[in-house]
């Protein structure tokens, strides 16, 4: 069973301590180290890279949103679950806009929190309950924004051809249908990656079937 290392920082130690117990019953989980600021967690995560970072939302010296910008614009692949007692809107889309793959309200945290770290273990963001909705709207904002995005920077044939991926077909397949080159279907494809800022193998499909509705 693969480990998965974790910090903990918050600047309140009794709240802290709940949250290590917590950890304490998953057994794939292993700590690393704790902070009470968000200069403490900035340097533990540069020191350890663990794959998860638990951050309360406001903390003395950098919040936990301003360790995940500093974090994130270093490229680091730590996932972000953070703690906080803000139901707003505008906190959760703030916390989205910084890469958070965890939004935990304080109030439920002790009960949400293993199964949101599943969820994030597993690739998956996870929202409390009570607040889920905002990240239903998030990525119908998202999936719109996206789509929007590839109709304005693709050509009439880049177009035909990302609908293509997305019903699955390969560069051999779609080069047939088309009556063009394999090399050519693959020049396209580096091209819409490049339009698009995708990175990464298989990029592009993952792309294409999670905005399939919109070609």
């Amino acid at each position: 069973m693969k480990k998965y290392t974790v910090i903990i920082a918050d600047d309140h130690p009794i709240f802290r301590n709940g949250v290590r117990e917590i950890l304490g019953e998953i057994k794939n989980l292993e700590l690393v180290g704790e902070a009470k600021d968000g200069a403490e967690a900035y340097s533990l995560i540069l020191a350890h890279r663990p794959e998860i970072a638990i951050l309360d939302l406001e903390m003395p010296i950098l919040s936990g949103l301003d360790v995940c910008n500093k974090v994130l614009s270093e490229k680091n692949q730590t996932r972000f679950i953070v703690l906080t007692m803000h139901k707003e809107k505008h906190f959760f889309k703030s916390a989205m806009e910084a890469g958070v793959h965890g939004y935990l309200l304080k109030d439920n945290a002790i009960q949400d929190l293993i199964r949101c770290i599943e969820w994030v273990c597993a690739g998956k963001i996870y929202v409390s309950p009570a607040i889920e909705h905002f990240l239903t709207e998030h990525n119908a904002q998202n999936q719109s924004a996206a789509v929007q995005q590839a109709n304005t920077l693709l050509s009439p044939t880049e177009k035909i051809i990302l609908k293509l991926i997305a019903e699955g077909k390969s560069s051999a397949e779609i080069a047939g249908l088309l009556f063009i080159s394999s090399n050519t279907v693959d020049n396209h494809r580096s091209n819409m990656a490049r339009k698009l800022n995708l990175e990464g193998k298989n990029s592009l499909l993952k792309f294409a079937m999670q905005h399939r509705e919109g070609w």
